[in-house]
Protein backbone atom coordinates (compact mmCIF):
# COMPACT_ATOMS: atom_id res chain seq x y z
CA UNK A 1 0.00 0.00 0.00
CA UNK A 2 1.16 3.55 -0.76
CA UNK A 3 -1.41 5.71 1.03
CA UNK A 4 -2.34 3.53 3.99
CA UNK A 5 -0.38 2.16 6.94
CA UNK A 6 -2.25 -0.86 8.30
CA UNK A 7 -1.28 -1.51 11.90
CA UNK A 8 -4.17 -3.83 12.75
CA UNK A 9 -3.32 -6.48 15.34
CA UNK A 10 -5.31 -9.11 13.48
CA UNK A 11 -5.70 -9.91 9.83
CA UNK A 12 -9.48 -10.04 10.22
CA UNK A 13 -10.64 -7.09 12.36
CA UNK A 14 -14.36 -6.60 12.99
CA UNK A 15 -14.13 -2.84 12.42
CA UNK A 16 -11.68 -0.52 10.66
CA UNK A 17 -10.64 2.83 12.12
CA UNK A 18 -9.22 5.14 9.46
CA UNK A 19 -7.02 7.87 10.99
CA UNK A 20 -6.00 11.12 9.29
CA UNK A 21 -3.36 13.46 10.73
CA UNK A 22 -3.39 17.25 11.14
CA UNK A 23 -1.47 19.65 8.89
CA UNK A 24 2.23 18.80 8.87
CA UNK A 25 1.52 15.52 10.66
CA UNK A 26 2.07 11.94 9.57
CA UNK A 27 0.65 8.46 10.00
CA UNK A 28 3.05 7.64 12.85
CA UNK A 29 0.97 9.86 15.16
CA UNK A 30 -1.39 6.86 15.40
CA UNK A 31 1.24 4.13 15.71
CA UNK A 32 0.48 3.49 19.40
CA UNK A 33 -3.29 3.30 18.98
CA UNK A 34 -3.59 -0.39 18.00
CA UNK A 35 -2.16 -1.33 21.40
CA UNK A 36 -4.60 0.98 23.19
CA UNK A 37 -7.75 -0.21 21.40
CA UNK A 38 -9.34 -3.67 21.27
CA UNK A 39 -7.70 -6.06 18.81
CA UNK A 40 -10.95 -6.29 16.83
CA UNK A 41 -10.49 -2.62 15.84
CA UNK A 42 -8.15 -2.52 12.88
CA UNK A 43 -6.20 0.76 12.94
CA UNK A 44 -5.27 2.11 9.50
CA UNK A 45 -3.57 5.51 9.12
CA UNK A 46 -3.30 7.69 6.02
CA UNK A 47 0.17 8.77 4.89
CA UNK A 48 -0.07 11.75 2.55
CA UNK A 49 2.63 12.55 -0.03
CA UNK A 50 5.37 14.71 1.48
CA UNK A 51 4.58 13.51 5.01
CA UNK A 52 6.31 10.95 7.21
CA UNK A 53 7.61 7.98 5.25
CA UNK A 54 6.65 9.74 1.99
CA UNK A 55 8.69 12.86 2.70
CA UNK A 56 10.66 12.51 -0.54
CA UNK A 57 7.47 13.03 -2.57
CA UNK A 58 6.01 16.46 -3.35
CA UNK A 59 2.98 17.23 -1.15
CA UNK A 60 -0.49 17.45 -2.64
CA UNK A 61 -1.87 20.92 -3.29
CA UNK A 62 -5.30 19.97 -4.66
CA UNK A 63 -7.71 18.40 -2.17
CA UNK A 64 -10.10 17.04 -4.81
CA UNK A 65 -7.20 15.34 -6.58
CA UNK A 66 -5.93 13.96 -3.29
CA UNK A 67 -9.19 12.25 -2.29
CA UNK A 68 -10.19 11.19 -5.79
CA UNK A 69 -7.15 9.14 -6.75
CA UNK A 70 -4.91 6.63 -5.01
CA UNK A 71 -6.25 7.31 -1.53
CA UNK A 72 -9.81 6.65 -2.68
CA UNK A 73 -8.77 3.42 -4.39
CA UNK A 74 -6.95 2.04 -1.34
CA UNK A 75 -9.70 2.96 1.11
CA UNK A 76 -12.28 1.04 -0.92
CA UNK A 77 -10.51 -2.15 0.22
CA UNK A 78 -11.61 -1.34 3.79
CA UNK A 79 -15.30 -1.07 3.00
CA UNK A 80 -16.09 -4.76 3.43
CA UNK A 81 -16.75 -4.11 7.14
CA UNK A 82 -17.81 -1.12 9.28
CA UNK A 83 -15.43 1.84 8.92
CA UNK A 84 -15.13 4.68 11.43
CA UNK A 85 -13.22 7.73 10.19
CA UNK A 86 -11.14 9.77 12.66
CA UNK A 87 -9.67 13.03 11.39
CA UNK A 88 -7.71 15.57 13.42
CA UNK A 89 -7.78 19.20 12.24
CA UNK A 90 -6.81 19.13 8.53
CA UNK A 91 -7.28 15.36 8.72
CA UNK A 92 -10.98 15.90 9.48
CA UNK A 93 -11.34 17.98 6.33
CA UNK A 94 -9.56 15.37 4.20
CA UNK A 95 -11.65 12.63 5.81
CA UNK A 96 -14.85 14.59 5.18
CA UNK A 97 -14.01 15.08 1.49
CA UNK A 98 -13.07 11.40 1.18
CA UNK A 99 -16.39 10.30 2.70
CA UNK A 100 -18.24 12.64 0.36
CA UNK A 101 -16.42 11.15 -2.64
CA UNK A 102 -17.25 7.62 -1.48
CA UNK A 103 -20.89 8.57 -1.04
CA UNK A 104 -21.13 10.18 -4.49
CA UNK A 105 -19.45 7.30 -6.31
CA UNK A 106 -20.50 4.28 -4.24
CA UNK A 107 -23.52 5.44 -2.20
CA UNK A 108 -21.49 4.50 0.89
CA UNK A 109 -21.78 5.87 4.43
CA UNK A 110 -19.31 5.58 7.28
CA UNK A 111 -20.30 3.79 10.47
CA UNK A 112 -19.25 7.01 12.19
CA UNK A 113 -17.18 10.14 11.68
CA UNK A 114 -15.03 11.68 14.42
CA UNK A 115 -13.82 15.26 13.84
CA UNK A 116 -11.11 16.25 16.33
CA UNK A 117 -9.99 19.85 16.73
CA UNK A 118 -11.71 21.08 13.58
CA UNK A 119 -14.43 23.58 12.77
CA UNK A 120 -17.25 22.50 10.46
CA UNK A 121 -16.22 22.20 6.79
CA UNK A 122 -18.96 24.57 5.64
CA UNK A 123 -17.31 27.37 7.68
CA UNK A 124 -13.63 26.84 6.90
CA UNK A 125 -13.68 29.40 4.08
CA UNK A 126 -13.81 32.09 6.79
CA UNK A 127 -10.44 31.09 8.27
CA UNK A 128 -7.30 33.12 7.56
CA UNK A 129 -4.83 30.74 5.95
CA UNK A 130 -2.76 33.30 4.03
CA UNK A 131 -1.15 34.90 7.10
CA UNK A 132 -0.03 31.48 8.35
CA UNK A 133 1.90 30.62 5.18
CA UNK A 134 4.79 33.08 5.58
CA UNK A 135 7.96 32.06 7.45
CA UNK A 136 6.83 33.96 10.54
CA UNK A 137 3.27 32.79 10.04
CA UNK A 138 4.30 29.14 10.24
CA UNK A 139 6.02 29.80 13.57
CA UNK A 140 2.93 31.61 14.88
CA UNK A 141 0.75 28.77 13.66
CA UNK A 142 2.86 26.25 15.58
CA UNK A 143 2.93 28.47 18.67
CA UNK A 144 -0.85 28.87 18.62
CA UNK A 145 -1.42 25.16 18.15
CA UNK A 146 1.06 24.19 20.87
CA UNK A 147 2.37 20.65 21.21
CA UNK A 148 5.80 21.37 19.68
CA UNK A 149 8.63 21.47 22.27
CA UNK A 150 10.49 24.79 22.53
CA UNK A 151 13.80 23.10 21.72
CA UNK A 152 12.34 21.78 18.49
CA UNK A 153 10.83 25.15 17.61
CA UNK A 154 14.28 26.70 18.05
CA UNK A 155 15.85 24.22 15.62
CA UNK A 156 16.29 25.90 12.20
CA UNK A 157 16.67 22.53 10.45
CA UNK A 158 13.26 21.41 11.78
CA UNK A 159 11.60 24.62 10.63
CA UNK A 160 13.27 24.40 7.22
CA UNK A 161 11.63 21.00 6.73
CA UNK A 162 8.27 21.90 8.19
CA UNK A 163 7.68 25.31 6.58
CA UNK A 164 7.17 24.12 2.99
CA UNK A 165 5.04 21.19 4.15
CA UNK A 166 2.74 23.38 6.25
CA UNK A 167 2.52 25.91 3.43
CA UNK A 168 1.39 23.15 1.09
CA UNK A 169 -1.15 21.79 3.58
CA UNK A 170 -2.59 25.18 4.47
CA UNK A 171 -2.57 26.21 0.83
CA UNK A 172 -4.60 23.11 -0.02
CA UNK A 173 -7.18 24.07 2.61
CA UNK A 174 -7.19 27.67 1.42
CA UNK A 175 -7.91 26.61 -2.16
CA UNK A 176 -10.65 24.17 -1.15
CA UNK A 177 -14.14 24.89 -2.44
CA UNK A 178 -16.95 23.61 -0.26
CA UNK A 179 -19.38 21.55 -2.35
CA UNK A 180 -23.11 21.74 -1.63
CA UNK A 181 -23.28 17.95 -1.34
CA UNK A 182 -25.75 16.13 0.89
CA UNK A 183 -24.69 15.60 4.50
CA UNK A 184 -22.56 12.60 5.42
CA UNK A 185 -25.74 11.04 6.84
CA UNK A 186 -23.87 9.07 9.50
CA UNK A 187 -23.28 9.51 13.23
CA UNK A 188 -20.84 12.35 13.98
CA UNK A 189 -18.71 12.93 17.05
CA UNK A 190 -16.74 16.12 17.68
CA UNK A 191 -13.71 15.99 19.99
CA UNK A 192 -12.25 19.27 21.28
CA UNK A 193 -9.35 20.33 23.49
CA UNK A 194 -10.48 22.38 26.49
CA UNK A 195 -7.73 24.99 25.98
CA UNK A 196 -7.51 24.90 22.17
CA UNK A 197 -7.36 28.59 21.22
CA UNK A 198 -7.32 27.79 17.49
CA UNK A 199 -10.93 26.52 17.41
CA UNK A 200 -14.25 28.28 17.92
CA UNK A 201 -16.42 25.68 19.69
CA UNK A 202 -19.59 27.16 18.18
CA UNK A 203 -18.17 26.70 14.68
CA UNK A 204 -17.03 23.19 15.55
CA UNK A 205 -20.59 22.50 16.68
CA UNK A 206 -21.81 23.05 13.13
CA UNK A 207 -20.54 19.55 12.31
CA UNK A 208 -23.99 18.60 13.61
CA UNK A 209 -25.57 19.42 10.23
CA UNK A 210 -23.23 17.02 8.41
CA UNK A 211 -24.46 13.89 10.17
CA UNK A 212 -27.68 12.13 10.98
CA UNK A 213 -29.53 12.63 14.27
CA UNK A 214 -26.78 10.80 16.21
CA UNK A 215 -24.44 13.62 17.24
CA UNK A 216 -22.31 14.32 20.32
CA UNK A 217 -19.43 16.54 21.42
CA UNK A 218 -16.72 15.69 23.94
CA UNK A 219 -14.14 18.01 25.49
CA UNK A 220 -10.75 16.73 26.68
CA UNK A 221 -7.89 18.23 28.69
CA UNK A 222 -5.28 19.95 26.54
CA UNK A 223 -4.92 22.26 23.57
CA UNK A 224 -5.03 21.63 19.85
CA UNK A 225 -2.99 18.44 20.22
CA UNK A 226 -5.13 17.03 23.02
CA UNK A 227 -5.10 13.65 21.27
CA UNK A 228 -1.46 13.32 22.34
CA UNK A 229 -1.70 15.29 25.60
CA UNK A 230 -4.66 13.26 26.91
CA UNK A 231 -4.18 10.13 24.83
CA UNK A 232 -5.48 7.63 27.38
CA UNK A 233 -8.67 9.63 27.99
CA UNK A 234 -9.25 10.21 24.27
CA UNK A 235 -8.74 6.53 23.44
CA UNK A 236 -11.11 5.43 26.21
CA UNK A 237 -13.78 7.71 24.73
CA UNK A 238 -13.01 6.57 21.20
CA UNK A 239 -13.26 2.93 22.21
CA UNK A 240 -16.68 3.60 23.74
CA UNK A 241 -17.84 5.51 20.66
CA UNK A 242 -16.65 2.86 18.21
CA UNK A 243 -18.53 0.20 20.14
CA UNK A 244 -21.68 2.36 20.24
CA UNK A 245 -21.44 3.04 16.51
CA UNK A 246 -20.67 -0.50 15.37
CA UNK A 247 -22.34 -2.72 17.94
CA UNK A 248 -21.11 -5.46 20.30
CA UNK A 249 -18.43 -6.65 17.87
CA UNK A 250 -16.04 -4.43 19.84
CA UNK A 251 -15.25 -5.32 23.44
CA UNK A 252 -16.53 -2.99 26.13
Amino acid sequence: MTWLRNWSRTGDPRVHLLCLAPAGGAAHLYRRWPGLLPAEVGVVAVELPGHGSRMAEPPCTDLAELVGGGLYDEVTALLDRPLVVFGHSMGAVVGFELCQALRRRRDWRAAGFVAAGCEAPSLLHTRDYASKMTDDGVVRFLDDAGGTPAAVMANPAFLDVLRPLLRADLGMLRARTHRPDPALDCPVRVYLGATDATIDPAKAGQWRIEGDDDYAEHVFPGGHFFTQEAEAIVLARLRHDIRALTGPAVAA
